[in-house]
């Protein structure tokens, strides 16, 4: 077992930054289209309905399906000017994940707009750690990338267990990178807590 993690290991902390890097691109590109959504959805009339007509529908687009319509459904080489833009399988998973990522930059950022004209920062003061939470779940989410073939942390791990003969030894395994998840997030939400306390006692 123990030359299987020396193998193992290092291939899953490799892949774990796929995933990582995934997750904040994802959630860059949230952060460029959900905060100027937010304040549209803020504006009076047509386009303040417009924005918040196109915000539905980015919430309601499922990020499994819409990963399989960017990649075969779109042009594989894409000529924009001079720039030839080819869909890949990472660069469908992150776009993918970025649509909910700027629904949810959207959603958080219009509450902590509402609540800044109405005199309050906590939900201004609160915005970074949801956003913390949102990259979380991205992590884990672009795990579904192993479909398409994106060698990221899933995909590495269920290759892995695919090799092993011994079930006691592919339990084992599983268990470790549940451990290794829970030990990793527990860690950081672990600081986050601790920020996100600092700012309330800041705010209030």
């Amino acid at each position: 077992m123990t030359g299987l993690l020396a193998e193992f290991l290092p291939r899953f902390v490799a892949a774990l930054g796929v995933n990582i890097g995934i997750a904040a691109s994802a959630l860059a590109c949230g952060l460029l289209l959900g905060l100027p959504l937010a304040v549209g959805c803020l504006l009076p009339g047509l386009p303040g309905r417009a924005t918040r007509l196109l915000l539905a529908l980015l919430r309601a687009a499922p990020s499994f399906v819409l990963m399989f319509f960017l990649l075969n459904a779109l042009p594989q080489g894409l000529q924009l000017g001079p720039w030839e833009l080819a869909m890949t399988p990472w660069l469908a998973v992150t776009l993918s994940l970025a649509v909910y990522a700027s629904a949810y930059v959207c959603d958080n950022a219009v509450e902590a707009l509402q609540q800044w004209r109405e005199g309050s920062r906590l939900a201004a003061a609160l915005l970074p750690m949801g956003l913390v939470r949102a990259f979380f779940v991205m992590v884990l989410s672009s795990g579904f990338g192993a479909a398409v073939g994106v060698v990221e942390s899933t995909s590495v791990t269920l290759q892995q267990i695919e090799a092993l003969d011994d079930p006691q030894q592919r339990l084992a395994l599983m268990a470790l990178v549940v451990g290794l998840y829970v030990l990793l997030f527990q860690a950081i939400y672990a600081l986050t807590g601790r920020l996100r306390d600092r700012l309330l006692q800041h705010v209030g």
